[in-house]
């Protein structure tokens, strides 16, 4: 589980902090949380904090609960077995596949 130490947390010391953090997953956004609380900082009041993921026991349990961004792990893996169940055997060029990934609102914004 990472953990943020409020003395490492440069970002809020700058002259100008940030209104809004964005964190590549929910689990960098607890810590991001435990940090900013340990400085005083409220969410959303003063930053806002973004996740990315959408892990279910993280971010519907912080608080306030954390807005994400969802990976749908399930279409994921299904489009990859579909993919490979057709063309596994062949020889293709990279791929580039999109899926929507949700904006899941909470509190944290």
């Amino acid at each position: 589980m990472p953990t943020s130490s409020a003395s490492n947390f440069a970002l809020v010391q700058l002259p100008e902090p940030p209104t809004a953090i964005f964190c590549f997953t929910d689990f960098v956004a607890m810590g991001v949380y435990d940090a900013l609380r340990s400085l005083g900082i409220s969410i959303p009041g003063n930053v806002a904090v973004m996740g990315f993921d959408n892990y279910e026991s993280v971010a519907a349990q912080l608080t306030p609960p954390l807005s994400t961004i969802e990976l749908p792990h399930y279409e994921m893996g299904k489009w990859a077995v579909e993919y490979l169940l057709e063309y596994g055997s062949q020889t293709l060029p990279p791929l580039q596949h999109t899926i929507p990934c949700p904006y899941i609102e909470r509190h944290s914004i």
